[in-house]
């Protein structure tokens, strides 16, 4: 199907009862007994309002889905084929071709037909069945179910709704006139779905609907009891309900605004598989053009579409990703505020990563000490993670082959968040060895391809009280001499537990998807370290994030 290259408006008027395809519905819907099926048909009040409703708006033409109906009963028995006519406005079927439709109930019939002749083997020999067998037998007839289940499902919405969509766009698009006005008669079930189709071809979509009430009747006890010649029955009004359809499905966007001049594909890749339909990003973003950003983003769709618009804020700086987050959140007030997640470089999510799994590791091995080192962390990552492990109550020291460098970090860190970290110099494998010698906990930010920690150092380290060691690079050499990037707590010396680079990104990336994720749906508040580390917490305790299970091979 090619999208209309002209306006056109389609009106969907739901009807009051679902148009069966074909004698398949029950396998989906309940079945209608007899005494119902006189229900499937336009009431007063409907024709009533069709009537009304086409001397108003004077479609260019109505189609309605045909469902099983013939052709004397579509054309000539149809209620709404008899008020078409009298207005003058062409009717015609949008629903599944029938040859098309015989095709299609060749494999449900193909599927229907295995289903029962197991059930009937097991409604006739189950006396005689093994107990192996009558499983075996009960299994397969539960799948061959599923499988018509499934395949009833795709005709009836996949299918059939792509038909219906098709019937229509070919009718607007044979109409020779720009502006074309099409009204569709729909069933409740399939509203949303051609709707949406429809909209992807072009179309303006309003969807009417008619609410029936009951006038309330002091001298009438409703439902009534008994019917009678005499007997008062309640009232009824009819009243339509119009909706732009489109207008409550606004887009999920992600406005990504990064310090840094070109914007990282790595975050745009998450924010689009966790469902944002569109991520817009900024690059070289300032305290000064980020204000404008961010007003024109949350006034542009009104206090109710601004839920659906989300921030992230990046950049390899945290000074100036926290500026940024400090402008985004003065621009916001009631009802002008939505979700901002901020992860400069991926920082907080990976130190949220890192120290979560440096608890967890503790916790499992009984480790004692409170000591940590963070090593060559005067980076986003290294700030961070000094942070959160002194806020869990480790005695930190923080690392740079400057010492005024280290201090520096410290202060930032103390400004910044309210932890007392401690800045020392460390330049070679001696002060090294000084440095990490009764230490509990040692993480290693360095740059890639740099090792902080050599085999001579760890040889004077190991044999002791356990100590676990995380590094966070995964070039070779890594930052800690025989630390893979894949040892998830693993003794790669003895006394001594490593956690590699891609254990910790494994965790970063889950605690990313959450984060960015829930801001989606929440549409408000500041997704920050701390909540990025409360993230991450969760995700431990919850297991290994997805659920795998091996195939369950049944033999009979």
């Amino acid at each position: 199907m090619e999208p209309l290259a002209k306006r056109w408006t389609v009106v969907m008027v739901e009807k009051e009862y679902d148009e069966p395809l074909w004698d398949y519905d029950e396998v989906l819907f309940p079945r209608l007994p007899p005494s119902l099926r006189v229900i499937r048909t336009p009431t007063v009040a409907f024709r009533e309002f069709l009537w009304e409703l086409l001397t108003r708006e004077r479609p260019d033409f109505v189609t309605e889905e045909r469902g099983k109906r013939t052709d004397r009963e579509f054309y000539e028995e149809n209620p709404v084929a008899q008020i078409c006519a009298e207005k003058g406005i062409p009717l015609y079927p949008a629903d599944v071709d029938e040859n098309a439709r015989y095709y299609l109930e060749g494999r449900v019939n193909e599927l229907r037909e295995k289903r029962d002749e197991v059930l009937r083997v097991l409604a006739r020999k189950r006396k005689g069945l093994s107990p192996q067998q009558l499983e075996y037998l009960k299994t397969y007839a539960q799948y061959l179910h599923q499988e018509l289940e499934e395949e009833v499902r795709k005709v009836e919405f996949e299918v059939r709704e792509a038909w219906i969509t098709m019937g229509i766009l070919e009718r607007a698009r044979k109409t020779e006139k720009d502006g074309v006005l099409a009204m569709h008669l729909t069933s409740p079930r399939h509203v949303e779905g051609v709707a949406k189709l429809l909209r992807a071809m072009g179309a303006t979509i309003t969807h009417v609907k008619l609410e029936k009430r009951a006038l309330p009747n002091l001298n009438l006890k409703f439902p009534p009891t008994r019917l009678g010649r005499d007997l008062e029955l309640p009232g009824f009004e009819v009243v339509p309900q119009v909706r732009t359809l489109g207008e409550e499905e606004m887009p999920f966007l992600l406005f990504f605004l990064d310090t840094e001049p070109h914007v990282s594909p790595f975050d745009i890749s998450l924010a689009y598989d966790v469902g944002f339909n569109a991520v817009i990003p900024y690059g070289g973003v300032n305290r000064e053009t980020a204000r404008g950003i961010v007003q024109d983003a949350l006034f542009c769709r009104g206090p109710k579409g601004v839920k659906r618009s989300s921030f992230l804020i990046g950049g390899k700086s945290l000074e100036e990703a926290e500026e940024i987050l400090k402008v985004v959140r003065e621009s916001m007030f009631p009802p002008f505020e939505t979700s901002v997640v901020i992860d400069p470089h991926g920082a907080y999510t990976t130190s949220a990563a890192l120290v979560a799994k440096v608890e967890e590791g503790a916790r499992r091995l009984g480790v004692e000490g409170r000591e940590a080192v963070v090593l060559a962390g005067t980076g986003p990552v290294g700030k961070a993670s000094a942070h959160l492990l002194a806020r869990l109550g480790f005695r930190v020291r923080l690392t740079s082959r400057k010492e005024e460098r280290a201090r520096e970090s410290a202060r930032e860190i103390r400004e910044r968040w309210g932890t007392e970290v401690e800045g020392i110099r460390v330049a070679d494998q001696r002060e090294a060895l000084e440095a990490l010698r009764g230490s509990s906990v040692v993480v290693a930010s360095g740059a890639p391809g740099v090792e902080l920690v050599s085999e001579e150092t760890l040889r004077e380290l190991e044999g002791g009280k356990p100590v676990i060691m995380a590094d966070l690079n995964a070039v070779p050499p890594t930052g800690i001499a025989g630390l893979r990037p894949d040892h998830d707590l693993e003794e790669f010396r003895p006394g001594i537990f490593g956690i590699g680079a891609l254990a910790v990104g494994k965790l970063k990336n889950r605690v990313e998807r959450e984060i960015l994720r829930r801001a989606r749906l929440e549409g408000r508040g500041v997704y920050d370290l701390d909540y990025a580390f409360r993230t991450a917490r969760e995700l431990l305790r919850g297991g290994g994030g997805e659920v795998r299970l091996a195939p369950l091979v049944l033999s009979y």
